[in-house]
């Protein structure tokens, strides 16, 4: 898969010096792999962009056994963040560091720590929408933190858009309407603006950059209102966050210096 990506890639950018580093964010060992790669090679960053995300998939754990939506969505991020943040602090020049979320994360209400993973009734949605809540939460809590450093910390949306991420998990048979409707919604280009525009444009540590028209879901990328709920509560999730990769990893977190 990384030589096809790699691949086509060149036929747009043909003079383009490409490499691609695999990285699972379902695996704190690949996570690790991948970081001691850009650490020990000492590789220069100016933009990272953190785009996973999974949706609709039920039943299936990462291999240290979080569950799988919000093992990718949020802890794979939230680890790998942790363990690259020290490394790109260190640079001597600016660093801009994107933590994708999404709309769904205004959605998602109280997070229970009694039941995170939704064990009691699981829900696609509410676990989706929960860990896009806790990734910004975390996103901008990291961005607080490091205000006056190097790293700018910021997040960014893609609205609504007609995806293979929402179409693969409705029933076949409203899969013919989604494609008569999608007109109506962003194209999966113009929802990927929102990176082109951080970095045109001036923006702020804590930024969520999304669509500007009609709830943040449709438009072109502009500076979206944070809400409360994604400034407060950082710490508690912060903890809990820790204990569980510790307990999954079986041991601390160990950071880069």
């Amino acid at each position: 898969n990384a030589s096809k990506a790699r691949d086509y890639l060149m036929k747009d950018y043909p003079n383009a010096n490409i490499e691609i580093i695999i990285i699972d964010l379902a695996s704190f060992s690949s996570i690790d792999a991948f970081v001691e790669n850009i650490v020990c090679n000492r590789r220069d960053i100016d933009v990272f962009v953190n785009n996973a995300g999974v949706y609709h998939i039920p039943n299936k754990t990462t291999q240290d056994n979080l569950e799988y939506v919000m093992g990718i969505n949020y802890f794979g991020t939230y680890y790998l963040t942790e363990r690259i943040m020290p490394y790109l602090l260190s640079l001597s020049h600016k660093v801009i560091y994107i933590n994708t979320i999404s709309l769904a994360h205004k959605l998602a209400g109280k997070i229970d720590y009694n039941d995170f993973y939704y064990d009691k009734k699981y829900s696609n949605f509410g676990i989706y929408a929960r860990s896009k809540l806790c990734l910004a939460k975390y996103t901008y809590a990291l961005s607080q933190k490091y205000i006056n450093s190097n790293v700018i910390i910021l997040m960014n949306h893609p609205g609504i858009a007609i995806t293979p991420l929402g179409i693969n998990s409705i029933p076949k048979g409203l899969r013919k309407l989604s494609k008569i409707v999608s007109p109506l919604f962003n194209s999966p280009e113009k929802s990927s603006l929102s990176v082109s525009y951080i970095m045109a444009n001036k923006v702020s540590a804590g930024d969520i950059i999304g669509p500007n028209k009609l709830f943040s879901g449709f438009g072109y990328p502009r500076k979206n209102k944070i809400k409360d709920i994604v400034k407060n509560g950082a710490d508690d999730l912060i903890a809990f966050t820790d204990i569980e990769i510790a307990n999954h990893k079986n041991k601390s977190i160990q950071k880069f210096n």
